[in-house]
């Protein structure tokens, strides 16, 4: 538990599940391990869960149109919310520019206005006539502008038997028809496979096998051999055959199932693409604080805040936010109690003190090693000193 930037450490018991702890870690890298580094899915899935998909190889069966020398994937949108706003853009640079205008594009999923425009990872793609085609030159915001990176098509027909991948692709294929997949239980979401929740019983858990994750829903996860808990990791892993009704709708894709059993992994040929690695993302810096390093006569209610250059994990901040007063004359007062909060839109950090701070005191908050980007990044230390007024 986070209080005040302090770990409170609940030991009771702790002997005795120290083992589990093991062997729940042990399990969990075995299968985080098996996790595939490109992820099956559909445009809809892309433009619903941008954040999700950010900085992702993944794959999607579509349509696709020319803009210039790019590609245009069709992404499915609903009329009601077109007359509100423009339709998504997924615009693809090509690795190899294809023959046909359909089947499976694989690439790298990237938000553009997720990234800056100076970003170093990207100094050989020109994205200059796109903007000037697309937003008339200007640098798209965030959820306005996606592109697919090295994209690929690939020649990738539906099987004559219905397989868990099949489904996730081509989801308005199957859709309201009664099939049978199987695939390997991850719990209720359990290693993140899917963007997201989708709520429709207390039995919802994820099926998955190669680079592909369904939901399955309406039934309880066991049979002859098998009572799995979709809320422990220690049961995931286990193959299962799931027969059900395959349901498609918006970008939720899910199995309304109607039977279960324990069964095999299937013998699934992939076509594996080298894709070249991105180069690695510059590191964080603080870019703006408010109050300013070393201001005076600060107002003792004051809300900190701190930018940073660059989108931040919210959760390595835990712990690693400290605010002190700095010893003058004298012994200082103890240190104010806080809420340290991450805006993601902003990528800003918001200090709030829980009570007016000590009256001519210089405030000390120091971002301690261990805080990183979303991208993994280190963010250097980094001091704030300001001083209260009266």
């Amino acid at each position: 538990m986070w209080v005040n930037g302090s770990l409170i450490d609940v030991r009771a018991g702790a002997g005795r599940w120290a083992l589990g702890v093991l062997v729940l870690l042990a399990a969990a890298a075995a299968l985080q391990g098996q996790a595939p580094r490109r992820i099956a899915t559909t445009p809809s899935s892309l433009v619903a869960s941008p954040v999700f998909f950010h900085g992702k190889q993944i794959a999607v069966r579509g349509s696709v149109s020319h803009v210039g020398d790019l590609g245009r994937l069709q992404v499915p949108v609903d009329e009601a919310d077109l007359k509100r706003r423009p339709g998504p853009q997924i615009l693809l640079f090509w690795k190899e520019p294809p023959a046909r205008t359909e089947g499976e594009i694989r690439g790298e999923f990237w938000d553009l206005g997720r990234i800056n425009s100076d970003d170093g990872r990207f100094a050989s793609y020109d994205f200059k006539p796109m903007l000037e085609a697309v937003t008339q030159g200007r640098w798209p915001a965030r959820e306005e502008l996606y592109v697919i990176l090295g994209a690929l098509m690939v020649d990738s027909p539906l099987p004559p038997t219905p397989t868990l991948r099949a489904l996730v692709l081509a989801p308005d294929h199957y859709n309201n028809r009664e099939l049978s997949v199987s695939g390997r239980f991850r719990g209720r979401n359990l290693y993140g496979d899917l963007p997201g929740p989708l709520n429709k019983s207390k039995w919802d858990f994820v099926l998955q096998s190669a680079d592909a994750a369904v939901w399955t829903t309406g039934l309880r996860p066991r049979g002859r051999d098998f009572d799995l808990d979709p809320g422990a990791r220690v049961d995931t892993g286990r193959w299962l055959k799931v027969t059900g009704i395959a349901r498609a709708e918006g970008s939720n894709v899910w199995i309304e199932a109607k039977s279960m059993e324990l069964s095999s992994p299937p013998n699934e040929t992939q076509v594996e693409i080298a894709v070249p690695a991105t180069p690695q993302a510059p590191a964080p810096t603080v870019v703006f604080s408010a109050p300013v390093p070393d201001e005076g006569e600060v107002e003792r209610n004051v809300v900190v805040r701190i930018q940073f250059s660059w989108d931040m994990d919210p959760k390595s901040f835990r712990d690693r936010v400290r605010v002190t007063y700095a010893p003058a004359q004298g012994q200082a007062p103890p240190p104010p109690a806080f809420a340290a909060t991450y805006a993601e839109g902003s990528r800003a950090l918001q200090i709030k003190f829980t009570s007016r701070l000590e009256r001519f005191q210089t405030v000390k908050i120091e971002l301690l090693e261990g805080i990183q980007s979303t991208d993994g990044q280190a963010l250097k230390p980094w001091t704030l000193t300001f001083t209260t007024g009266s």
